[in-house]
């Protein structure tokens, strides 16, 4: 899965048809700038969609295509602060109209290639309606794609929660998630997992080490799940060696310790 920035566009198609051929199934990850909301959402619908038409113009060819949807960058940098406020949240005529832009889209998207979400967590808790995909600006239920993979970052529960969630319960977290994406998205739940490396923010906390990662993979199956991302293959890297990361996000579980208490 590649991120895309504005900036990245002109050389993108190359990195794509390095992976392809040598055999590696690609999704392109467009981002807006941080000023334009970075994610998909309501609010950055527009300006979203016109970027990735620009790069699946460029790069007709790649496999999937997925749509990170999340309140703007600087809603949610306010929200991460303990800053929220209700005037962040759309009206409900400028969510309908990014949802439905949205919707639009993605039908065309999705008749050339597979098309999936990553989702936050709170929206496994939506049981009908779209009450918070409504609060948060970010419609998903609507749209035709193929998976919603909901983000169920361990590290962050706990390392976000103030002291209030230690490992185990942030493993308790997790399962749940999954099980309450099950719930909401039937077949086409998945789980994002993480993190390894710090993201957009540049300061969230990451996994202590691969045990951790192992642990997470176990329950997400053990929850049914049998998609399952992992944020992100940068950090990996820079964590060798990669193949440790990658055997505990495949494996079974089989082979890691207990969390401790």
């Amino acid at each position: 899965m590649v991120a895309v920035r504005p900036w990245q566009l002109a050389g993108v198609g190359d990195v794509v048809r390095r992976f392809q051929d040598a055999g590696v199934f690609v999704a392109l990850w467009p981002m807006l700038t941080d000023a334009d909301g970075r994610w998909a959402s309501a609010t950055s619908a527009v300006p979203f969609v016109a970027l990735a038409d620009e790069l699946l113009a460029r790069v007709p060819f790649a496999d999937e295509l997925a749509l990170d949807l999340e309140p703007p960058f600087g809603a949610l940098a306010r929200w991460k602060d303990g800053r929220p406020a209700w005037r962040q949240t759309p009206s409900a005529s400028r969510y309908r109209i990014g949802r439905d832009t949205l919707v639009a889209a993605v039908a065309r998207w999705r008749i050339d290639r597979r098309v999936t979400t990553a989702v936050l967590p709170f929206l496994a808790l939506e049981w009908r309606g779209q009450w918070l995909q409504r609060v948060l600006g970010t419609p998903a239920t609507d749209l035709a794609v193929e998976r919603h993979s909901v983000m169920a970052y361990t590290s962050l529960f706990e390392g976000w929660s103030r002291g209030l969630v230690d490992r185990r319960r942030a493993e308790r977290l997790l399962a749940a998630t999954a099980r309450l994406g099950r719930a909401r998205f039937g077949a086409k739940a998945a789980l994002s997992l993480g993190v390894v490396g710090p993201g957009a923010f540049g300061d969230e906390p990451c996994y202590r080490d691969v045990g951790e990662l192992g642990r997470d993979a176990a329950l997400a199956r053990g929850a049914g799940i049998d998609e399952i991302a992992l944020f992100d293959l940068g950090g990996v890297v820079r964590r060798a060696p990669a193949e440790a990361w990658l055997e505990a996000l495949c494996g079974d579980g089989s082979s890691v310790a207990p969390s401790p208490p």
